[in-house]
């Protein structure tokens, strides 16, 4: 009943600002839905990505020779938030919405019926994409299925007791049921279970549960706070315990937080998706040639030998695909949004911006192969890829 009544106030929202509110002719509208206030990292780079591609469509002649246009909105890791910002987007006419993946399953209720694509950056949980259900969602983001796989595969010759520490966020509860799944078929015991506020700051009580609980190695899937605050816990009471993370790991406001003692970071492992490709590290080099054109080096926050720390805009990439896949593909509809627009992205691929294809087919909305995961370890505050991982060991260290 509920997604009946959404769908009619959505349609009757479109056809209501088809007119005035639409989107000016000669102009596409991409509306960002980013946690400005409360993310500041995620919402960084899935701007930035998405207005560098939107200035290079516009400099060779525009999306189906429209201007793209950007409009960004903060949600404030409020699903609500977000789905107010669905319907902002539809009424103004957008052609796409790109978000970090908050409230994505509640923001299809009105992006559905409106034919309006919604593209996360951000957020793995395998539950957001279902293409029958859920039609319009594409996540151009790694999925958290195959980062637990690959974590839980690399920990199981190193451990068979973990503490899996989550916060109760939705990229955290996510993170730990496929961690939990991944752990049972390497017959991983997990030796605690905990959960903690998400943006906590004291986990001391949990960090000591695993502890008592024989946890032999720690695998948090929690925001960058929440990280920072499993490392400072652990390593405060001298434990010295292997930590392991998903993808958040390497927020900076992590390496921010535990600044007053870099040496708690040394070692810490995070799964995520390969920044360069198998084509090696040129696409990756050009694209980040133009974005520090642009905004300049992104600085963590710290120094390390009196030199800052840079972070190179590995995640910035898939706000950059989304627009540039965007592109092509109304150039495929003839500049028609809604259900061409769809049928395009059905068929459409590219060549992002570290050099690997992105593109989607009616029956798979996942952007990113499950091949593309390795495994990045902590030393002296920058990261690099493990050495003791086939598929990891071979890629090029990324300036930092």
């Amino acid at each position: 009943m509920i997604r009946a009544v959404l769908a009619a106030l959505a349609l009757l929202a479109t056809a209501c600002n088809a007119g005035a509110s639409g989107a000016p002719a000669g102009e596409v509208l991409v509306v960002v839905s980013a946690p400005l206030s409360a993310q500041p990292w995620i919402a960084q780079f899935a701007e930035r990505g998405a207005r560098l591609a939107a200035e290079e469509i516009n400099a060779a002649g525009g999306a189906a020779g429209k201007k793209v246009v950007l409009s960004v909105l903060d949600n404030g890791g409020s699903p609500q938030r977000a789905v107010a910002i669905a319907r902002t987007a539809v009424a103004k006419g957008a052609a796409a919405l790109v978000t970090d993946g908050v409230g994505a399953v509640a923001a299809t209720e009105v992006t559905d019926p409106a034919n309006l694509p919604l593209f996360v950056v951000f957020e793995g949980g395998l539950s957001l994409v279902d293409p029958q259900e859920r039609p319009t969602l594409f996540r151009m983001a790694p999925s958290n299925k195959p980062m637990s796989i690959r974590l839980s595969d690399y920990l199981s010759e190193k451990s068979k007791d973990v503490g899996l520490v989550a916060d109760d966020s939705s990229y955290g509860r996510e993170g730990a049921v496929q961690s939990r799944i991944a752990f049972r078929r390497n017959q991983i015991r997990v030796a605690a279970d905990v959960q903690v506020p998400e943006g906590a700051s004291d986990v001391a009580p949990q960090v000591l549960e695993a502890r008592r609980g024989g946890a032999k190695a720690l695998v948090v899937w929690a925001g960058a706070s929440g990280v920072a605050a499993v490392v400072r816990a652990a390593r405060s009471s001298g434990w010295d315990v292997p930590i392991y993370t998903g993808p958040s790991g390497e927020d900076p406001l992590v390496r921010q937080r535990l600044a007053d003692h870099p040496e708690w970071l040394d070692g810490l492992v995070f799964v995520s998706f390969r920044i360069t490709s198998e084509t090696g590290p040129a696409p990756f080099k050009a694209y980040r040639d133009a974005y520090v054109e642009k905004y300049g080096e992104d600085e963590v926050g710290v120094q390390v030998d009196g030199k800052p720390v840079l972070m190179p805009p590995d995640w910035s990439m898939y706000g950059y695909d989304s627009v540039k896949l965007l592109a092509a593909c109304l150039k495929v509809s003839g500049g028609r949004t809604g259900a061409p627009l769809m049928d395009a992205l059905n068929s459409t691929v590219i060549t992002g911006a570290n050099g690997d294809e992105r593109g989607f087919t009616p029956a798979d909305r996942e952007g990113v192969s499950p091949d593309d995961m390795y495994f990045g370890r902590f030393a002296k505050m920058r990261f690099v890829p493990v050495d003791d991982d086939i598929l990891s060991t071979n890629l090029p260290t990324v300036e930092q």
